[in-house]
């Protein structure tokens, strides 16, 4: 059984989590806004056991290591949208695309094939860093 300081230390990554539903995080970030209350091993440990309840996705960057962290819930659902990844600042964006659909669904038609649009990730280069 799970001590009283694990559970609220679990408590308070959940609601750090919640508070920001639409962003992909990284553990930096999440060290670095939670600093005072968790620490980095806590962070992490707590991370794992969330993703092996379906709490929390974890999000691979390509050609770089590391990974970004977005919190499930019913009113942040994946399944309708993409994502784009900033190959200089990191920043993950939510993409719409009717084109894409196109594609998923001419996956189903011909190869009986379901994409998984958690995994599907654009890199790029935002406007910002341009």
């Amino acid at each position: 059984m799970a001590s009283k300081r694990n559970t609220e230390q679990k408590e308070i990554l959940i609601k750090y989590l919640k508070e920001h539903k639409n962003e992909h995080l990284t553990i930096k970030q999440i060290s670095l806004d939670l600093k005072n209350n968790l620490g980095l091993t806590t962070i992490y440990r707590i991370i794992n056991s969330l993703i092996e309840e379906g709490t929390v996705t974890k999000i691979p960057f390509e050609n770089k290591q590391g990974y970004c962290y977005r919190y499930n819930s019913f009113d942040n659902n994946c399944k309708n949208h993409y994502h784009l990844i900033c190959e200089k600042c990191n920043k993950l964006y939510h993409f719409e695309s009717k084109e894409v659909e196109k594609l998923n669904k001419e996956a189903i038609d011909e190869e009986g094939f379901e994409i998984n649009n958690d995994r599907v990730i654009f890199y790029g280069i935002c406007k910002n860093c341009k």
